[in-house]
C-alpha cells in the first residue's frame, strides 16, 4: 500500500494518498528570501523520513542565505502553516496529497483536494494521520486560496505528494494517461498560479528533488523556469511532454514520464507556469494568469493601482475593474466584489479601467483613494498594491470575519 524507494540506499515513500482508504490507520534585493517548508503527518514511521527530505531542502536554502520557516508534524497545524507561508518566496510541501481526478470521487471537492494534509482537529501531538479520527485533515485549494498569503511571484513546490506530479498511486496498479496526468497537474497548480500570484509550480517525486529545486532557484534566480526544470539530474528529454495549461490562460504544463520507482514508469516530475519566466521577477505580477487576464473559479490576483474617485461616488470606497474580468458581473445596481490586501473589504464596482491589460504594467483593479485606505495602511505614494479579488456572487463567497468592513451597497 506504500511505495518504499531506495534510490541511494535510503528508504522513502514516494507519495501518500487518501488516508483510511489506502493506509492502515540568497538574497533577492535587500531582504533574504523566505522559504516555508511544510511536512504534514504521514504516520509514525514515515514522517521522520519526510522531515529528513524537508531538512535537506531547508539546509540547501540556509546555506544560500535564505530564512527558513519550518512547520513540521506534529506541529503542522493550520495556524503554524499559514504563519510559515506568510510572505514566503518559496513554499515546499511534503505529505499526503489528494488530487483530481482520483479513483474515489467523480466530483472534485475544493475543500479537501489539491491542497495540504495537516494536523487535524483531533491531533494528539504525534504523527498520526487518519482523516477518519481527525488526527489529519485535508485543507484543500479553497482553504489555501482564502487563507495563504505568500509573497508576490512565489514558487510552489510539492514533494512526494500523491497526484501533484500527475502520477497515479503505484499500489493501485493504474496506468496514467497523459491527459489524466495533465489534468492533475493543472488542478493542483491553478490556485497557486491564478489566484495567489505564484510565478511557478513544481512537483517532484524524486528523492531530495525539492532540495535540488530550492538550490537551483536560489543559485540562479535569473534562470528560466524551463531550464530550472531541466537542471534536475534525473531529467530525461525523451520523457518530456508540454501542453497548454487547461485552467490558467498563458500557462503551460510540463509532464515528465520516466522509469523510477522500482522500475515503474509514470509521471514523477512536473512543472506548471510560464517556462520563460524567472525567479528574479521577470514575469508580470500576479502569475502567469495575468497575460491574458482571466479569473479562475471567480478569483483573481495581481496588482492594483489607485485613482481619486468616480463621478457620483465622491468620498466613497469603490473599485474599477478591467473589462476582461468585470464584464461578467451583473448589470443594473452596481455589483460588489471582495478586495483583499492587508484587509478584506466588500466594494461596489462602479467603473471600468484599461489597467494596461496585456502589458508588463497590467493591473487587476483600480481602487479609489478611499478604497485603498480601506484595504491597506500603506501610503498612496506606493502606487501599486498586491491584491486578491473575489468576483463570485455574494452567496458563493467565503465568509469574512465579523470585523471585516463591508463598504459595498
Amino acid at each position: 500500500m506504500l511505495r518504499p524507494l531506495r534510490p541511494i540506499g535510503v528508504s522513502v515513500v514516494l507519495c501518500l494518498a487518501v488516508l483510511g482508504m489506502l493506509l492502515p490507520s540568497a538574497v533577492r534585493g535587500a531582504q533574504p528570501e523566505k522559504i516555508a517548508i511544510i511536512v504534514g503527518p504521514v504516520g509514525e514511521a514515515l514522517t521522520p523520513v519526510y522531515i529528513g527530505l524537508a531538512e535537506a531542502a531547508a539546509l540547501a536554502a540556509e546555506a544560500r542565505g535564505a530564512v527558513v520557516a519550518r512547520a513540521y508534524s506534529p506541529n503542522a497545524h493550520p495556524a503554524s502553516v499559514l504563519a510559515a507561508v506568510e510572505n514566503a518566496n518559496i513554499v515546499v510541501y511534503l505529505g499526503h496529497g489528494v488530487g483530481t481526478p482520483n479513483p474515489y470521487s467523480a466530483t472534485p471537492d475544493p475543500a479537501s483536494t489539491n491542497g495540504w494534509g495537516l494536523q487535524g482537529p483531533n491531533a494528539r501531538g504525534d504523527h498520526a494521520d487518519s482523516w477518519r479520527d481527525g488526527t489529519l485533515a485535508y485543507y484543500g485549494e479553497a482553504w489555501i486560496a482564502a487563507n495563504a498569503r505568500p509573497a508576490p511571484g512565489w514558487v510552489m513546490i510539492y514533494s512526494n505528494a500523491c497526484y501533484a506530479s500527475g502520477a497515479s498511486e503505484q499500489q493501485l496498479g493504474e496506468q496514467t494517461s497523459a491527459e489524466t496526468a495533465a489534468e492533475r497537474v493543472a488542478t493542483y497548480s491553478r490556485t497557486p498560479l491564478a489566484v495567489l500570484g505564484a510565478s511557478a509550480y513544481f512537483a517532484t517525486d524524486f528523492y531530495e528533488g525539492a532540495a535540488r529545486l530550492v538550490a537551483t532557484l536560489l543559485d540562479r534566480p535569473d534562470l528560466h523556469y524551463g531550464e530550472v526544470f531541466r537542471a534536475e539530474p534525473l531529467f530525461d528529454a525523451a520523457g518530456l511532454a508540454t501542453l497548454p495549461h487547461a485552467t490558467v490562460q498563458g500557462g503551460e504544463v510540463w509532464l515528465h514520464r520516466s522509469s523510477y520507482f522500482e522500475g515503474a514508469t509514470d509521471y514523477w516530475y512536473a512543472f506548471a507556469g510560464n517556462p520563460s519566466a524567472t525567479f528574479n521577477g521577470s514575469t508580470v505580477a500576479g502569475g502567469v494568469g495575468a497575460q491574458p487576464l482571466a479569473a479562475v473559479d471567480g478569483r483573481v490576483a495581481g496588482r492594483a493601482s489607485y485613482y481619486p474617485e468616480s463621478e457620483g461616488w465622491e468620498g466613497i470606497a469603490t473599485v474599477a475593474l478591467p473589462a476582461e474580468i468585470g464584464d461578467g458581473l451583473p448589470s443594473g445596481v452596481p455589483p460588489t466584489v471582495v478586495v483583499c490586501a492587508d484587509r478584506c473589504v466588500t466594494l461596489p464596482v462602479v467603473d471600468s479601467c484599461p489597467c494596461y491589460v496585456g502589458t508588463a504594467d497590467q493591473r487587476v483593479a483600480n481602487l479609489s483613494a478611499s478604497a485603498w485606505a480601506a484595504v491597506t495602511d500603506r501610503p498612496l505614494s506606493d502606487g501599486l498594491l498586491d491584491v486578491r479579488i473575489d468576483l463570485r456572487p455574494e452567496a458563493e463567497r467565503d465568509a469574512l470575519p465579523p470585523s471585516t468592513p463591508n463598504l459595498g451597497l
